[in-house]
């Protein structure tokens, strides 16, 4: 529905934001049936986000804890060590959580391993 968002700063990432984009526009019970695909696994905030946006299902190729491995103590990425599942687990709603998907992870990793650098 929604498919296309980059972070614009460090509280308003892609996930975050296209959850509250969703939430505006349409009905609860439509987005229980919707997927949040992400590249990496949603952070806690986004995660959060997700579950009050009542997005039914994550899909996500590569743990946050890889992420963390390319951008160490980055001021762009301070990442919690706290999971997608952790976080979206310790609600009421049973939300479906898919990945990561190791097969394809250094596909997912490359773009990024330059950029970190930086």
């Amino acid at each position: 529905v929604l498919m296309r968002q980059g972070n614009l700063d460090t509280v308003r990432h892609a996930e975050t934001e296209l959850a509250r984009r969703a939430a505006a526009a349409y009905e609860p019970e439509f987005l229980w049936q919707c997927t949040l695909v992400s590249t990496f696994e949603p952070c806690a905030m986004c995660a959060g986000t997700m579950y009050w946006a009542n997005i039914g299902r994550l899909v996500y190729g590569v743990e946050e804890t890889e992420l963390l491995a390319l951008t160490g103590d980055h001021a762009e990425n301070p990442t919690m060590s706290l999971s997608s599942r952790t976080v979206l687990g310790s609600g009421q709603k049973k939300i479906e959580v898919f990945g990561p998907f190791p097969e394809i992870a250094d596909e997912m990793l490359a773009p990024h391993r330059d950029f970190w650098k930086r």
